[in-house]
């Protein structure tokens, strides 16, 4: 198995493997014409009016407003932890949207509950495993963004749900991002930052010539 074999690698050569798992999609079938089938076959569990912007427009994003999303997203990553022997998973919240427009705010403890049930998960494999297994977080680059997305990162930090933490932007680099905000967030927490620098900008401009 691929991932499998990925991990014997990692492993001999002394290094940890983190699982990543985009929580959303926005995708258009341009990019992935089939999905899981979790996916195609409840619509009523999709997010429907979406924001103006043609980043807002395409795929089929889930509606983390229900159980039955949660539930699915959680036993995705159960099967992971409990088929291969990962060092940790990251939640990579690439997307911009988890829950109605403007409702992320208020339905943010949700989100935060899944999140609960996946360091709570962890925990207990890593009784059985001898170490923790990781939880991180790949999250937008203001702590205001994410919380109007539905993220309530500090509530993650200071409940040590998560190991890490990677503030971003999806397809760009702000060099003057305010990572101080999440910096007081973690320095007196066992939860590391790492801002992640994204060089897709400048890759974009050098195809256009410009």
């Amino acid at each position: 198995q691929p991932l499998q074999a990925l991990l014997d690698h990692s492993h001999k050569r002394g290094m940890a493997f983190i699982a990543g798992f985009r929580m959303n999609d926005t995708h258009g079938r341009a990019h992935f014409p089939v999905r899981a089938d979790f996916v195609e076959s409840h619509p009523q569990w999709q997010l429907k009016d979406m924001r103006e912007g043609d980043g807002y427009q395409e795929g089929f994003p889930l509606d983390f407003t229900f159980d039955e999303v949660r539930d699915f997203i959680f036993e995705v990553m159960r099967e992971v932890v409990s088929r291969f022997d990962v060092d940790g998973l990251e939640m990579t919240f690439r997307d911009p949207m988890y829950f109605p427009h403007p409702e992320g705010g208020n339905r943010a403890h949700l989100m935060t509950r899944l999140v609960r049930r996946i360091r709570g998960m962890l925990d207990e494999f890593s009784q059985s495993r001898g170490r923790r297994i990781l939880l991180g977080a790949r999250v937008f680059s203001t702590l205001e963004e994410c919380l109007d997305m539905g993220l309530d990162v500090s509530t993650w930090i200071a409940e040590g749900l998560i190991d890490h933490l990677s503030p971003m932007d999806t397809m760009f680099c702000d060099f003057n991002a305010p990572w101080a905000e999440f910096g007081a967030l973690t320095r007196n927490s066992p939860c590391m930052l790492y801002p992640t620098l994204n060089q897709w900008t400048s890759r974009r401009m050098r195809m256009r010539g410009e």
